[in-house]
């Protein structure tokens, strides 16, 4: 169909939930590159977050039928880009920082292979933790504790107030803390606390 460059994006998103091709090249075109560069941005990495992009495009394309955008395409297409880079932060990121510093704690010390799985189902605990806070907290927690960003940096990158990233980091320690099963923090609440509050 010509002149779809021309079309509003709900123009756009009709045609697609009609299985046009052209609409979703037309999608395509428009945002991959805005999309790409936040993602990048998130993760620092541009392989990556190409990746997570065209991740996107593919849920987009398979779910074109009965997907439902609430407010503009574009504010769609990057909380999606947020959510999904936030989930990669979490997963190839958080094992690794959790694992150096327990390694930083527990020098000299020689742990069981109990000991060893309860390291490991604590670390799952505290992943599924995060998991679980609300958005916003957990964009602005995982900035902190793995991106390694000051409260100045989280403030600028999100445009909120530094009082308000540091209140939601606070508020999600105190949520993380309460989440983690009592067994773990009995035999590791050390190492724990240590990992969550740094």
């Amino acid at each position: 169909m010509p002149g779809l460059n021309t079309c509003s994006d709900q123009e756009l998103l009709l045609l697609l939930k009609k299985g046009d091709d052209t609409a979703f090249t037309e999608i395509y075109a428009r945002y991959w590159e805005k999309m790409a560069t936040y993602a990048i941005r998130l993760i620092k990495s541009e392989t990556e977050g190409a990746d997570i992009v065209q991740e996107i495009f593919v849920s987009l394309w398979n779910r074109r039928e009965t997907i439902e955008v609430k407010g503009t395409l574009i504010s769609y297409l990057i909380k999606a880009t947020r959510n999904l880079s936030l989930r990669y932060i979490e997963k190839n990121i958080s094992t690794n920082n959790f694992l150096e510093r327990l390694s930083d704690n527990m020098k000299g010390i020689s742990l069981t292979i109990d000991d060893q799985i309860s390291v490991k189902q604590l670390q799952d605990e505290i992943d599924n933790a995060i998991n679980k806070l609300p958005l916003k907290m957990r964009e602005i927690y995982v900035l902190s504790r793995y991106e390694q960003l000051s409260h100045k940096e989280i403030a600028q990158k999100l445009g909120i107030a530094e009082t308000t990233v540091k209140k939601q980091i606070s508020n999600a320690i105190k949520v993380l803390s309460s989440s983690i099963n009592s067994e773990f923090l009995t035999a590791f609440g050390v190492i724990f606390l240590h990992f969550i509050k740094n």
